[in-house]
């Protein structure tokens, strides 16, 4: 048995549009096996709705490092897998659980078979899976990520920020990455390109560089929020009382609708929630920190005994506020 631990993650973080993802202290974890026939089995969020069969996400990605590899080795037909996830990461809420599943059956997958792709391969293959590289390569690579897709396949340099707090607030309800794609216009001015583009290099240098004084103008986007939040009752509220409360920076985490601040003063987490609440929409808070790990595979202490549920390395607010 094989298990691997993998972060939630937030892309964009506001104009890093498809090129950045940050790794966060929250993570699933998903235990592989050899198995005769797919078994796949969840616990903790998405228990209730996610499939249990081989159009798992995670057994998904599983089958394909082993088709990939068996390729490679000229090996034939993949094999069967048993699956046993437990998730922490919210679904559908911007934080990267499909990332998680993909990247956590890859990992396993591939440590299981005797590690025959290299990280790069699982990048790309994780990739082709998810459909861009912001949220996998973070989630398999910890940190802060800047990456970008090649005809050679993603490139991707991983930098370790300094410690930054950060507050996830997770509204109640999912937003579709395909729908918030779709929402997105085909064409967008000049200048609003060339804002994007300086904004997201003070953004990459002020993370890297623990410039949190620089984060509010670094976090800035003219590309895609403006259009999504439509998908998010309350957004602009949710950022001003953020922003009032103390946060250096405020955003949308990927599509959406978890909106995430960077800062440490205790009223964020409130303050979001009642801005939220304003708009008749619940949510709860989570206190996290950026994952310098990514996909980690752990030592499996028995082979019969499940792993206990413990608590994470982040606090949350109360379920629903």
């Amino acid at each position: 048995m094989i298990r691997v631990r993998v972060p939630a993650t937030s892309a964009n973080l506001g104009p890093g549009f498809d090129a950045v993802g940050l790794a966060l202290r929250l993570h699933n974890t998903l235990d592989l096996w050899d198995a005769p026939a797919p078994v796949i089995e969840v616990e903790g969020e998405g228990a209730g709705s996610l499939p249990r069969d081989p159009s798992h996400l995670a057994y998904r990605a599983a089958m394909a490092v082993s088709q990939r590899a068996g390729l490679a080795a000229g090996t034939g037909a993949p094999r069967a897998f048993g699956i046993r996830q437990r998730n922490r990461v919210p679904l559908a809420r911007g934080l990267g659980s499909s990332a998680a599943a993909i990247v956590g059956g890859a990992v396993a997958a591939n440590a299981l078979l005797g590690g025959p792709l290299d990280r790069q391969v699982l990048l790309d293959l994780a990739t082709e899976i998810e459909g861009h590289p912001d949220n996998v390569a973070a989630a398999l690579l910890g940190g802060l990520v800047v990456c970008a897709g090649t005809p050679a396949g993603v490139r991707a340099v991983r930098l370790t920020p300094p410690p930054l707090p950060v507050i996830a607030a997770v509204p109640d309800f999912t937003v579709s990455t395909a729908e918030a794609r779709r929402l997105l216009p085909a064409r967008i001015p000049f200048d609003d390109a060339v804002f994007n583009v300086t904004r997201t290099a003070l953004l990459v240098a002020a993370l890297s560089g623990g410039r949190s004084d620089l984060l509010g103008d670094a976090t800035e986007d003219r590309l895609h929020q403006p259009y999504r939040a439509a998908l998010v009752p309350g957004l602009s509220e949710v950022f001003a009382a953020a922003r009032r409360a103390g946060a250096n920076a405020v955003t949308l985490s990927g599509s959406g609708p978890a909106v995430i601040a960077f800062g440490d003063a205790p009223g964020i987490g409130p303050a979001m929630v009642e801005a939220f609440r304003g708009a008749g929409i619940r949510c709860r808070t989570l206190a996290l920190q950026i994952d310098t790990d990514g996909a980690v595979v752990e030592p499996v202490a028995s082979q019969q005994e499940p792993r206990p549920w413990q608590p994470e390395e982040c606090t949350e607010g109360s379920e629903w506020d």
